[in-house]
């Protein structure tokens, strides 16, 4: 690892986990969004979707874990940022609570 990427790195307060699985989330007015997870940390989420969501949009993200030795994970989450990319949205997300 670069001495950059180290420096980096450690300015962060929590790592990231690349996991890049399907996952849903329940907006306040009860829709449901099909999205992907793109990676987690224990204070955030990045998450792609083709549909665009406004920032402040708040829900619970459910992610399923894949095995029956590992619970899924549900959070309320914040959107606080949004890009639009050439397949549609990726955004970022605070994470507020675990359910």
């Amino acid at each position: 690892m670069t001495t950059l990427a180290r420096t980096y790195q450690e300015k962060r307060d929590f790592m990231r986990m690349q996991i890049k699985t399907p996952a849903s989330l329940r907006l306040e007015d009860g829709r449901d969004l099909q999205l992907t997870c793109l990676d987690l940390s224990s204070s955030g989420v990045q998450l792609a979707c083709s549909e665009p969501l406004p920032i402040g949009t708040q829900g619970i993200l459910h992610i399923s874990s894949g095995g029956q030795t590992t619970s899924p994970l549900s959070a309320a989450i914040t959107i606080c940022r949004v890009e639009e990319e050439n397949n549609g949205y990726r955004f970022g997300a605070t994470i507020s609570d675990f359910k």
